[in-house]
């Protein structure tokens, strides 16, 4: 497998991640100061900003800057693919896209420790104390179903801006990074996989239609390394 990762993009997100972090930290002491100072009204709007701040700056470096990143994850979790597959991370309307002969694979990305329940239509984490850790940037789990379903819809609109005559799959999977994840999940018509499990689902397929001809699939391939290349 190929893999092509937009650096550009990742280093201006360290960078947002070093600027929330410090202008964080930079309003949560002045917020200090000013309370010591009985000026409580910005005493608490200092605080207040500085703990968003420092959040955004936080979020970012998880998502962003602290490696193994996603992209580094999935890159080795797919190492044994043949040069079929490509895996366009930060480039595309989703973050993580795979492409190959299947068309298009949206990889909804999960980081979660501990155990992730799905049942009855709903998602749970447990994960004890380190639920206190979204507090700080740490993404949470939301709904990640619902999440990829809206991801596909992007990509399927971008994709019918350069070829809206032939109907080019575009499918999804939910992908949990975590190697500390244990996973509990019944009746979910997703898609989903642990990077263990991940190679072996995507090789099984995820769609019914057709593989794409290798003409098609080469004069996409030849449109993406285009947009690569101007980025």
């Amino acid at each position: 497998m190929e893999t092509t990762v937009n650096e550009t993009f990742l280093a201006k997100r360290a960078k947002y991640a070093r600027w929330g972090t410090l202008l964080g930290l930079g309003a949560l002491f002045a917020g200090l100061l000013t309370a010591g100072q009985q000026q409580l009204l910005l005493s608490y709007a200092l605080l207040l900003v500085g703990l968003l701040a420092a959040s955004v700056g936080s979020y970012m470096a998880n998502r962003y800057v602290r490696e193994p990143r996603a992209d580094q994850r999935i890159a080795e979790a797919l190492d044994s693919l043949d040069k079929r597959y490509v895996l366009y991370s930060y480039y595309l309307p989703s973050e993580q896209v795979l492409f190959s002969h299947q068309g298009f694979t949206v990889l909804e990305i999960r980081n979660q420790e501990g155990l992730v329940i799905y049942a009855d239509g709903r998602w749970s984490h447990k994960a004890g104390w380190r639920k206190i850790m979204n507090l700080f940037g740490e993404p949470s789990l939301g709904k990640p179903d619902q999440d990829l379903e809206r991801e596909m819809g992007w990509v399927r609109e971008w994709v019918d801006t350069f070829d809206p005559e032939q109907e080019i799959p575009v499918n999804g999977i939910i992908v949990f990074t975590n190697p500390k994840v244990t996973l509990d999940i019944q009746g979910l018509d997703t898609p989903y996989a642990s990077l263990d499990e991940l190679a072996a689902v995507i090789k099984a397929g995820l769609d019914s239609r057709p593989p794409l001809s290798t003409r098609k699939r080469r004069e996409i391939r030849s449109m993406l390394d285009d947009m690569v290349t101007r980025a």
